[in-house]
This record gives structure tokens, sequence and C-alpha cells, in this order.
């Protein structure tokens, strides 16, 4: 009797426990759907279709990309990246409490994030980035303590970076570029030791970079370019030894690079830290950086030599500067180079003849930019061996003679952009030779490149006359020779370049009657 008492009683307890568990697993599972379908509410109506799945008559863990544990069937990943959604978010996606991964990137969010994500205690990934959303990074979100990718770049957010990040002790990848974020780098950020990667480029924050973040000696990727941060270059990136990629571009920062620059950063494979207002000379450790591929330091106050001991670079693929007062002997060191795509070192005032190593430059050159300097002497005959070139600018120098025949096997002359000013390309196809002393006539061969959108051979003392194969560049929206001269009789085949938007041939000496093109 009391053995049968003993079952039954057990019998009932357990039956108990079965339904509370069975209840609360029934009202989790109803939670997180209530969260997503009310998530789906307030997303754009007209691209909701995508969320079709999300019914309640489909099982939660079957919704389009919805993922659910193994033990439980709660959500653990929501990847909703790249749908076209629009919308707000809605608050209720706090209600996720197993949620470990969202990604909500590149839609076209609006409205705030909301103070909810607080709740999301066990989020580790959370990526926001690529759509329209505004206002403050919420405090709350310090909360999500787990967090090892916080990505909320390509927004409209505003106000400072705050303070309270810098207790994500696990984060790995922080994400705030492209946003309207001010005020300070928060010395808080130096407690993420973790951290490798992290941008803050394009914003408007400013003030020093603060020596606490020498204790991020992870870091591998450093980006703060386009703000209006200053002071000097900051000491503290010194210390990030496995530094691979570094920008400070557009900003205000000064004085000179320590020499032994390059040793205490070997692993640099990408420095861009043009347009601030450096000093001094390029060290000469950057050449003991033997994986650099990309080396832009243009636009600031830097005196000397371009270092000889580039030619070491054998990774090179990118190099560009404006600040030097220098002979073109580095020309030829960096034949060396084999990788180099693009070199421009225009507006300097580099001085002395093009030596004949130029046409040794890496065959994978396609962009030369040597404009705005005081080179003189005539262009190296052999400069027509450099067959990968898209653009070359030679532009306001001394050069003299005549251009090379050789200059008829560029067959992909010439991409790259009107060049006002360093930097700005708009994939456009040109030559700008104008600007010098270059004498003898229009050789044929340079109006046998196709390709031709901009031709400028303006201001120098080119004679004889204008060729009528110039009408078969059909691409031709902009022809310049002006200042030079030529005479003769206009050629009527230009009336064949259709696209043709201006052409400027005064201050010369042609001659025939006047026609319309």
């Amino acid at each position: 009797m009391k053995l049968s008492l003993s079952l039954a009683v057990n019998a009932l307890i357990l039956l108990e426990v079965f339904t509370v568990v069975f209840a609360q697993a029934r009202f989790s599972n109803e939670t997180d759907m209530k969260a997503l379908l009310e998530f789906k509410s307030q997303a754009d109506e007209n691209r909701s279709e995508v969320l079709a799945s999300w019914n309640n008559s489909s099982p939660l863990c079957t919704w389009i990309e919805v993922k659910c544990g193994r033990k439980r069937e709660r959500v653990t990943s929501l990847d909703l990246g790249g749908l076209k959604l629009a919308g707000v978010i809605s608050p209720s996606i706090g209600n996720l409490s197993f949620l470990r991964s969202l990604n909500l990137g590149d839609n076209s969010f609006v409205g705030t994030i909301p103070q909810e994500v607080e709740m999301l205690f066990r989020l580790q990934y959370l990526n926001m980035s690529f759509n329209l959303l505004e206002g403050k990074i919420p405090h709350s979100l310090s909360n999500c303590y787990r967090l090892s990718t916080l990505d909320l770049s390509l927004n409209h957010l505003e106000h400072t970076v705050l303070t309270e990040l810098g207790s994500l002790s696990k984060l790995v990848t922080m994400y705030l570029n492209d946003n309207n974020l001010t005020g300070e780098f928060p010395p808080s950020l130096g407690n993420l030791t973790p951290l490798q990667e992290l941008d803050f480029a394009y914003n408007n924050m400013e003030g020093d970079i603060p020596f606490d973040v020498a204790r991020l000696t992870q870091m591998v990727f450093f980006q703060v370019s386009q703000n209006r941060f200053s002071g000097v270059f900051p000491p503290a990136l010194y210390n990030m030894s496995l530094l691979e990629s570094l920008s400070l571009a557009g900003n205000s920062f000064s004085g000179e690079l320590r020499d032994d620059f390059g040793d205490l950063l070997p692993n640099l494979i990408t420095v861009v830290m043009g347009g601030n207002e450096f000093t001094g000379a390029i060290p000469i450790t950057l050449a003991n950086i033997s994986a650099l591929g990309r080396f832009d330091i243009s636009t600031n106050y830097l005196t000397g030599s371009i270092p000889l001991s580039f030619g070491k670079l054998f990774n090179l693929c990118h190099s560009l500067g404006n600040n030097f007062s220098s002979h073109l002997e580095f020309i030829g060191a960096l034949a060396n180079c084999t990788q180099l795509e693009y070199l421009d070192v225009g507006y300097n005032r580099l001085e002395g003849e093009l030596p004949a190593s130029i046409a040794n430059l890496s065959t994978k050159l396609t962009i030369l930019s040597l404009g705005e300097n005081l080179i003189s002497g005539t262009l190296p005959h052999d400069i027509g061996n450099l067959k990968s070139l898209e653009k070359l600018s030679l532009e306001t120098n001394r050069l003299t003679g005549e251009l090379p025949i050789s200059f008829g096997k560029l067959l992909k002359l010439f991409q790259g952009s009107i060049p006002q000013s360093i930097g700005l390309f708009q994939n456009l196809m040109d030559l700008w030779i104008d600007s010098n002393r270059l004498n003898g006539t229009i050789s044929l061969e340079i109006l046998q490149i196709p390709t031709f959108v901009y031709l400028d051979l303006s201001d120098n003392f080119l004679t004889g006359s204008l060729p009528k194969e110039a009408g078969k560049l059909q691409l031709l929206v902009g022809l310049a020779a002006s200042n030079n001269k030529l005479s003769g009789h206009l050629p009527q085949s230009l009336g064949g370049c259709l696209l043709m938007e201006f052409l400027y041939l005064q201050g010369n000496s042609f001659d025939g009657a006047q026609w319309r093109i």
C-alpha cells in the first residue's frame, strides 16, 4: 500500500516537472516566433515578401535565414544581410534571448538602434552596417559582453564613441567607419586587448590617439583616416608589432616619423598616411618591411630624397608621394619592385633627366605620374616598353626633344582622370604632356592609340601639321594642342570625332577655310 502510494506520488511529481519543462519550451519558442513576426511587421511591406516563410503555419526553425539551437528550439542566428529590407528595427529583437549572431547589414533600415539589444547577452556577432540608421550608439550595447564582432559602419550614426564600449572585453573586430561620429578617441578602448581590427575612418572625430591603445598588441588593422585627429604620429602605434594595415590619411597628424619605424612595425603591408602635416625624411628602415605592398604618404611636408633602398621592396604595388626635393635615381632602384602597379610622385620638386632605367620598371605598371616637377631632358626612347601603362602624366615639367616613336606601343594607354590634383581619378583615358618644351612633329604613332579620350599636347614647341589620323580617334572627347608652332590646314577628318566636346588649337599658325565640326 505504502509502495503504491509512493509510486503514485513520484509519478505525479514527474508529470508536473515534464509539464513545466514542455510548457517553458513551448512558451520560449512562441516568444521567439512572436518577436520575429513583430520584426517582420515593422519591415517595409513592399520588401517583406522575402520573409514569406515567416508565418504561424510554418515551424519557426524552418523560416528563411533563421537558425535554431540543437537542444532547444530557440533562435540562435538571424542572417538577413543584403535582403533589401527597409523600415525600422523592431524593439522585439531584444526578446531573442538565445541569439548569438545577428546580421542586418546591407539593407535600408532607418531610425535608431533599439535599446532592447541590451537583453541579447549571448550575442557574439552584431552587424548593422550599410543601412540608414541614425542617432546615438546605445549605451545598453555594453551589456552584450560576449560580443566579438561589432559592425555599425556605413550609417548616419552621430555623437561620440561610447566610453562604455571599452567594457566589451571579448571584442576582436570593431567597425564604426563612415558615420557622423564626433568627439575624441575613448582611452577606455585600450582595455580591449583581444582587438585585432579597428576602423573609425570617415567620421568627424578629433584630438590625439591616446597612449592607452598601446595595450592593443594584437592589432593587425588600424584605420582612422578622414577625421580631424591631430598630434604627432601616435606613439602607441609603435607597440603594435603585428600591424599589417595602417591608415591615418586625411587628418592633421604632424611631426617626424621615428627612424626605426620599419623595425618596430615589420609586418606592414599597407601604409596610407597622405594628407597630414608630417615633416622630416622618410625613414630608411621602411625598406626593411619586406611585405610592404602599398605606400602612400602624399601631401605632407616631408623633405629629403626618396630612399634608394625602396628598391628592396619587391612586393611594392603602389607608391605615392608629393613631398620631396630629389633627383631621379630612385626610379632605377624601383626596377627591382616587380609587382609595382602604381607610381605617383607628381607635384614635387624632382629634377634632372628621366633615366633610361624608367623603361625597366615593372611590366605590371599601369599608372605613372611625374607631372608638376622640374624634370628636364628628353623622354627615354624605350619608355614604350611599359606596355601595361594606362595613364601617363608628364605635364608641367621642362622636357625637351621629340616624342619617342615607341609611344605607339602603348596600346593600353591611358586610364586615369584629369589630373587636377593628385589622387582624383575618374577612370578616363588620357595623356598629359602639356607645359613642357617638347619639339618636333606630332608623331603618327601617338595617333594610332585608339583608346584616347583626352589628349593634351599644349604649351610646347611642336611643329608641322595636325595629322589627319587624329580624326580616327573615335572616343576622343577633348584635344588640346594650343600654344605650339603648328601650321597647315586643319584636317576635316576631325569631323569623325563625334564625341568631341572641346578642341583647343589657339596660339598656332593654322590656315585655310574655317569649317564646322
